[in-house]
């Protein structure tokens, strides 16, 4: 039995007639008839029930079609899978990473990753969600990290998700406060990552929802120049708890859990719908589905570290 043998039959099986077949597969009907005359004799069952003009396949043929239909998917993929995981070699997974995710359990996550596939070059580029977004939709990067929840034209997969909380100056009325409802931030001036980031748009959502705007005194990208901007005496700012430094004696900033309303923030892996991904991204998207459990042990660690 070869190859050919296999995908004749299926021509019959699926043509249910030796004449289709023949010319589909450009050799005489006799060729064609003999061939699975053979591979009957071989198998020892009768495959087809011949008719004058068509044929009908057995119980015994149903149950060889199954495995051979399997065998010529193998097969006929066996080429392209072979030099894909040579071209590994030389592949790369453009990842698209918001600077508000916590980057030592990326880190951590990505390092995991490169020591299992050391053959995979890694590019990260670091934006906020929106502009993620749009990357991963123009196919300029493979896959990308967001903290808003994905529109339709996207695949994606669920990360995580964090309570949001305010951080501010040590001394601030705030911090009488065990939690802190988002209405009394009002008369406070507000620091906040640029509107490229979903979360910018979040919050100044929740803020008009309960009646006012905020004094919005400086925009950034960067969480240490926010966190500085804060222990200086600038304004609050509000962070996902991961982001937030822990409670200590030695900080310059007070962190509180923000609430009415208490406010979560998300994050999905995501890739354009119906775009070819390299093997590289596929083995991305796969190691860290099967590692979620890794960036959820990290988070519980830090929340218990921040607690104590």
């Amino acid at each position: 039995m070869d190859y050919r043998h296999l995908k004749y039959f299926m021509e019959v099986a699926q043509q249910k007639s030796f004449s289709k077949a023949a010319r589909n597969l450009h050799i005489s009907q006799s060729a064609i008839s003999r061939m699975i005359k053979s591979l009957e004799e071989e198998l020892g069952v009768t495959l087809f029930i011949r008719n004058a003009k068509t044929v009908e396949i057995t119980a015994p043929g149903t149950i060889f079609y199954n495995y051979a239909k399997r065998c010529l998917f193998v097969f006929e993929h066996l080429k392209s899978d072979f030099e894909n995981e040579f071209k590994l070699k030389q592949d790369t997974i453009e990842i698209g990473l918001p600077p508000i995710t916590d980057a030592h359990v990326f880190a951590k996550l990505l390092g995991e990753f490169k020591r299992t596939y050391p053959q995979i070059a890694i590019k990260l580029y670091e934006h906020g969600s929106k502009v993620i977004e749009s990357s991963v939709q123009e196919g300029i990067i493979d896959v990308g990290i967001i903290c808003t929840i994905p529109n339709k034209d996207f695949e994606s997969f669920f990360l995580s998700e964090d309570e949001m909380c305010v951080v501010m100056p040590k001394g601030y009325p705030l911090e009488e406060n065990k939690e802190v409802p988002m209405k009394l931030l009002a008369d406070y001036p507000l620091v906040l990552y640029r509107d490229d980031f979903n979360l910018h748009d979040d919050i100044l959502t929740n803020c008009k929802k309960i009646g006012f705007s905020p004094k919005v005194v400086f925009e950034t990208s960067q969480r240490e120049l926010m966190l500085q901007t804060v222990a200086s005496g600038l304004g609050v700012a509000i962070l996902p708890s991961r982001l937030c430094p822990r409670n200590s004696e030695d900080s310059k900033v007070v962190t509180r859990v923000m609430t009415e309303p208490r406010m979560t923030h998300h994050l999905y892996a995501i890739w354009k719908k119906g775009r070819f991904l390299s093997r590289a991204a596929r083995l991305w998207i796969e190691f860290t589905k099967d590692h979620l459990a890794l960036l959820n042990e990290n988070k519980k660690l830090d929340d218990e570290m921040k607690k104590s």
